[in-house]
Parts: C-alpha cells; structure tokens; sequence
C-alpha cells in the first residue's frame, strides 16, 4: 500500500484541516483513471484505528473546519471512524465537516446532514464530477454517475472537483467546466492529472498551454478555485500534498 501524506493543515483560500482516511474499499471501484482505490484494507477494525490514528493529528488549528478524504466515499468509513469524527469536532470546536462523495450517495445526504447537526457541525459535500461532458465522463474515466444535468448535481453537492490534463481533454473544456462550476458551486477544484498506475498519461503539452493562458491567470487568485498540481511549481495550491506519496508530498 502506498504510504500517502495523510494529514495537513491548509492556511490560504479556505482555510481548513485536511485527512485522508482508509475504508474497506470502493463499492463503485470502477473509475478508470484513479488508484487511490487502491487504498483500502477489507479489515473493518483495523481501518478504524488506523482512521483514528490520522484524526489524532487534527488540533482545530485552521478555520475550524475538517475536510474528509477516503479511498472511496464518506459513506463507506467505518461508522466507528463517523463517531471518531463527529466527538473529535466537539473536543477541538470545528464546526463544519467536508465530506467527499460518490453522486450515487447523493439520497441519504439529508439524514447525515441532520446526524452532524445534531452535534452542532454542518456538513458541505464535494462531488469527484471531473467533467461536465458526460460522454467523456462516464464512457472515458467511468464514473458511474450517469447523465444528470448540472443543475441535478449541484443539488445535492456544494463543492466539485474537476480532472484535467488527461489526453483527449482541452482547454476549452476546462474553461466551459470552470465556468459552469463557478455558477453552480460554492467553490470548483481543479485537480491536474499527475502520472499514477493507471494506464492514463498526462498531457504535459495542455498542461502547459494552461498554465500560460489566461483562464490560468485568472483563476489562481480565485477564492473560489484551488488548482492542485503538486508536480508543478506554478500551481497556486497543493492541500498540503495530502493524497500524494510522502515522496512527492515533500515538495508540496
């Protein structure tokens, strides 16, 4: 398993803590560009104490908010590692919880929402959308979430990130992805591809052309968008290079 960075505390745009937690594995499992998938232990006991182990870390330093990362989604934590979360958020005083989910969890948002409100804590939740082209989407990365409108989404999700530097991508794409997402979500990141154990590759050429464009220009400033590229220096943000190895996290 890959030792990722698994804990960090993010001071510039939206100020907040970050983990990156374990669960028994991803129920949908088939999203063909990702291998954080790859990070799971089908041990349920095992999952929460090493969950607790990472939450250990969290000292309510940095905005007061807690964003959760898994190899899957929220849902699939062990519901030990959810009551984990919840008394941590009393003991250090964070009162908002952002929560990665699969569009399919998207129905029992409600009832979650009102199990952390009970405990004075809101909850945002980020959808891994990637692109709005469906197409793309569901027949190239298989995200398995169908072919919802954009307005359907953002419903449900008050953040969304988006996957870009894949070959097949362009940066008209991106801009209609960011523009979209500015009008539909609170806040868009914008994850650059970085070379994994998938079969995808990146487009270092894109890559380039994007980052002096002025869609670039104008977005690394947003206090709305994070660009998440811990392999290139121009990259405005990094999360702290939580999700990456502690290898290429160290650059961050």
């Amino acid at each position: 398993m890959t030792d990722f960075k698994r804990y960090a505390a993010v001071y510039d745009k939206f100020p907040r803590e970050v983990v990156l937690l374990r669960s028994a594995g991803c129920r949908w499992n088939k999203c063909a560009f990702c291998d954080y998938k790859l990070d799971f232990d089908r041990d349920g006991a095992a999952n929460a104490a090493f969950n607790r182990s990472v939450l250990d870390k969290v000292q309510g330093c940095a905005g007061n908010a807690l964003q959760v990362i898994d190899s899957a989604s929220f849902d699939e934590l062990p519901d030990e590692t959810v009551c984990d979360i919840i008394s941590l958020c009393g003991k250090k005083n964070i009162g908002l919880v952002i929560a990665e989910q699969h569009f399919n969890y998207r129905l029992g948002f409600p009832a979650l929402r009102e199990r952390f409100e009970r405990r004075g804590i809101s909850c945002k939740f980020i959808v891994g959308l990637e692109t709005f082209d469906g197409d793309f989407r569901e027949k190239i990365l298989k995200k398995g979430m169908g072919y919802p409108s954009a307005g359907e989404i953002a419903a449900h999700f008050e953040w969304a990130n988006l996957l870009f530097g894949l070959k097949g991508q362009t940066l008209d794409t991106l801009t209609r992805d960011i523009e979209l997402g500015l009008s539909l979500f609170e806040r868009v990141t914008v994850n650059v591809f970085v070379a994994n154990s998938t079969p995808f590759e990146r487009d270092s050429a894109l890559v380039e052309k994007f980052y002096l464009s002025r869609l670039f220009d104008g977005l690394k400033d947003n206090p709305s968008v994070e660009i998440l590229d811990v392999s290139d220096g121009r990259a405005p943000d990094k999360l702290g290079g939580v999700g990456y190895p502690e290898s290429e996290a160290a650059n961050a």
